[in-house]
């Protein structure tokens, strides 16, 4: 079988301990392609044979530099191919396919095999694996897994001189936009999935190395778990609205067991039109402030306690990222509107994050406020 045969040849140039770039990230990725090969009507032999051969060094060479990685992988395995029978055209798309893949390639694979091929290496950097990957590749090249990005490397992914490299600088440069950079619509599915696990644990690794002991998840139930008990002893119930955070909150909420008792339901009020057309925005309102404004937030939260009947009603509007942004209102600006029975208050919160970070950081501060708002007397 030709597989194997390549197998047997390839298999010498890889690390057998290299989780990385070594022999064991070439059979995940292989498993990767074969399933998306399937899916997406993609030459099974074409896709093997780019995968096994995508991160060989130059023939001849032990090594190859990984700015050029790709040229050597691609011309070896066109080389190779043919002196073993493939026809010209068929090695010429495994080539194809190899130099298509590598993240920072500005060459956009265009074939299905090489979409394929490049969907396949980039599932593999993200989930569980891909944090693994991040932090082992650093630890190879003496870099920390975790330091804090300086502003430079946030606005432009340039280091400065004494700044490291770190696993969270790979995951705030690269692994969190590999999803967008998916090509077909299998892999697009997946990547959602495996996202919101590397975004995760990198904000978790964040956490835990700038706060330690003082990060205030070590040191009290979640709000969401606090919120109940608070609204059952006054005999209040909750509703929200919400934007930016998509149901988010209300997924907060309903976690806890028993929250039926306390929690009546939710808008997500996405678009202004269901801003004005279920919670009553004027759409003047809109137009003069914005959907992030203070008026907006207040009258969501107005609204959603009218239509649901709810004694208290929280609301969530604002810009999560990674586009929206302006000089006036910049990602992570968000907006929060508290009703009860006594009156309205709103809050204005700029957060850091990346999009999921921010919209995880809105629904905390949210339930935060309710829980504060319920303490008091």
């Amino acid at each position: 079988m030709e597989v194997d045969k390549i197998k047997a040849y390839v298999r010498s140039f890889y690390d057998p301990s290299d989780e990385v770039h070594g022999w064991p990230h070439v059979e995940r990725v292989l498993r990767w392609a074969l399933a998306l090969a399937e899916a997406e009507g993609a030459d099974p032999d074409i896709v093997q044979a780019a995968v096994l051969f995508h991160d060989l060094p130059a023939r001849g060479k032990a090594t190859t530099a990984r700015d050029a990685h790709h040229y050597a992988a691609a011309e070896h395995a066109r080389t190779w191919l043919l002196e073993h029978g493939w026809p010209p055209e068929r090695a010429a798309a495994v080539a194809e396919a190899i130099l298509s893949h590598r993240f920072r390639e500005a060459k956009a694979p265009h074939t299905r095999e090489a979409q394929v091929v490049h969907d396949a290496d980039k599932l593999d950097a993200i989930g569980a694996i891909g944090a693994a990957r991040a932090i082992g590749y650093a630890v190879q090249h003496g870099q920390p897994f975790y330091a804090r990005p300086r502003e430079r490397f946030e606005s432009s992914g340039q280091r400065m001189a004494d700044e490291p490299h770190s696993a969270y600088h790979e995951y705030r440069f690269k692994l969190r936009h590999l999803p967008e950079r998916m090509t077909t619509p299998t892999a697009r599915a997946w990547a959602r999935v495996l996202a919101e696990r590397t975004t995760g644990f990198f904000r978790n690794l964040r956490d835990e190395a700038e706060l330690g002991p003082s990060s205030p998840e070590l040191n009290e139930p979640a709000p969401e778990a606090r919120v109940g008990p608070l609204l059952l002893a006054r005999g209040w119930t909750l509703a929200v609205a919400e934007s930016c955070t998509a149901g988010l909150l209300g997924y907060r909420v309903t976690r806890i067991p028993g929250s039926s008792a306390y929690f009546v339901g939710g808008v997500i009020a996405y678009a202004n039109e269901v801003k004005i057309h279920v919670l009553g925005v004027p759409e003047s309102i809109l137009m003069a402030h914005g959907a992030v404004s203070e008026p907006t937030v207040r009258y969501m939260a107005q609204g959603v306690r009218q239509v649901t009947g709810a004694d208290v009603a929280l609301s969530i509007s604002g810009i999560a990222g990674p586009g929206g942004g302006t000089p006036l209102k910049p990602v992570g600006t968000v907006w929060f509107g508290l009703a009860t029975p006594t009156g309205v208050a709103a809050r204005r919160v700029h957060f850091p994050y990346d999009r999921e970070g921010n919209r995880q950081a809105a629904a905390t501060f949210a339930l935060r406020w309710l829980v504060e708002t319920l303490q008091q007397d």
